[in-house]
């Protein structure tokens, strides 16, 4: 070989050799991003560049992604607000991610973080409701005092953390009354999908933000509620009527966040029951108690687990020398299309008891004083959340720890401590579950991400 052929030849290793991943075609680098983990591609890779952003969000990756992951159970957080030892409002953000880096769950967790903090100040905001991955932030505006018509302008956004959108929604003049200004106000927020062909991929989304006013006196015959729609990004005003078979009623003092399931939005009220609203339609239902259901204790928790309706109430009383029980029934047979189509209060749906059992027969084996602390005549224990894919799993709180209590083993363990002043675990507010789907819902009209980034490739 002479000379010059093997400085051409040693050129074109040099050439070869000094390709990097932004001289791939675009094909290419989809099947290098779309086999990692939802977390690491939404909320690392897609900030890489502009061109990473643009390709990660095609519906075309979209389609790619949840094809090699068919049936992955992504990790889903609890997010709810504490008073620290200073009287601060503080923002907690826990995760059960079983990445196999602990490293990388916690990088993603303090990213998650970092975002709502950033979008949602403890200080001068706060998260109201979720529907999976979207969260319902409200920021109060102070209007000039009233005593007459004592009314508040207060602005909501849609945020997306994972996918760093966040839509502001129009002001809205909402009345506040004592003792609980916006406590007394039913929040909710409910998103219907646009499939693709194979029904996997959301290409477009559509969401309904409720609101219903607190009422001096007990609810009828209708009730009103303020609706903001997607589709026409304006809030309006529907009266709704109540089912026939509902003899009045009034939302329980302790607000739980409302839950969506079946295109109903479900709130607490007296008496144990459900009030569902479809903002769809206008229209709503009553689920009716539990049989199990002991009068004079209210239900501790609402959620999902599995896709299913799911809900609790510990009871017991110390004047009755009665040790705490656990309750937790789950939602059978619900009808939707029954219930819009005018099947009153309870139409379709029961309420089937899954788990009973009584706090003085769990243990702890890492936590020895979580078995002496339950076991006494009356701990005070709450229920936090429900797992949405385990149902022997649930978050209780308990002593100032959020508390894993798996119910099938009846074992108890640390999940995480909370950092409040002392007692202040009483009044702790329910947490929101925020659950990722298998790819981020879209906020449709939300400004693009992107236009923040600086010019790069």
């Amino acid at each position: 070989m002479d000379l010059d052929s093997h400085k051409r030849r040693r050129g074109e290793f040099a050439t070869t050799t000094s390709t990097s991943i932004n001289d791939l075609p675009d094909c290419v680098l989809m099947e290098i991003l779309a086999p990692l983990s939802l977390p690491t591609v939404v909320l690392h890779c897609k900030w890489v560049s502009k061109r990473w952003f643009s390709l990660i969000s095609t519906p075309c990756f979209a389609r790619r992604f949840i094809t090699l992951h068919p049936h992955v159970h992504h990790p889903f957080s609890l997010i709810f607000y504490y008073h620290d030892c200073h009287l601060n409002e503080r923002l907690l953000i826990t995760t059960n991610s079983e990445s196999e880096s602990e490293s990388e769950s916690e990088s993603e967790l303090k990213s998650l973080a970092a975002y709502l903090h950033n979008k949602c100040d403890p200080n001068t905001s706060s998260l109201v409701a979720s529907c999976n991955d979207l969260l319902l932030c409200r920021v109060q505006q102070d209007c000039p005092p009233n005593p007459i018509n004592p009314i508040n302008m207060v602005s909501y956004s849609i945020i997306n953390p994972i996918s760093r959108q966040c839509l502001a929604l129009p002001p809205r003049l909402v009345p506040r009354f004592p003792p609980h200004g916006f406590l007394d106000i039913r929040l909710g927020i409910i998103c219907s999908y646009d499939y693709n062909n194979d029904k996997q991929v959301q290409l477009s989304s559509s969401f309904r933000v409720v609101l219903i006013p607190w009422s001096r006196t007990k609810f009828t015959t209708q009730f009103k509620a303020h609706i903001f729609s997607s589709d026409t990004g304006e809030w309006s005003d529907s009266v709704v009527l109540c089912p026939p078979n509902l003899d009045g009623f009034n939302f329980t003092l302790i607000p739980l966040p409302s839950i969506p399931y079946k295109g109903f939005l479900f709130w607490c009220i007296n008496g144990g029951r459900l009030l569902g609203f479809d903002p769809y339609n206008s229209t709503c239902c009553v689920i009716e108690k539990p049989v199990q259901w002991e009068q004079g204790h209210n239900l501790d928790c609402l959620g999902l687990c599995h896709g299913s309706l799911r809900t609790s109430q510990v009871s017991g009383s110390p004047h009755c020398n009665e040790h705490p029980c656990l309750r937790i029934w789950d939602l059978m047979d619900f009808d939707n299309n029954n219930n819009n189509n005018g099947g009153g209060a309870g139409a379709g749906g029961k309420w089937c008891l899954k788990h009973e059992l009584y706090f003085n027969q769990m243990v702890s084996e890492k936590s020895p004083w979580l078995t002496q602390y339950v076991t006494r005549m009356f701990p005070s224990v709450s229920v936090l959340a429900f797992h949405p894919n385990d149902a022997n799993v649930v978050y209780l709180m308990i002593q100032s720890k959020v508390v894993l209590c798996n119910l099938q083993s009846r074992t108890l363990e640390v999940f995480c401590h909370v950092p409040q002043r002392e007692h202040a675990h009483y009044f702790t507010y329910h947490p929101l579950s925020f659950v990722l789907p298998s790819w981020p819902t879209p906020i449709p009209s939300a400004r693009d991400a992107i236009a923040d980034y600086p010019n790069s490739n």
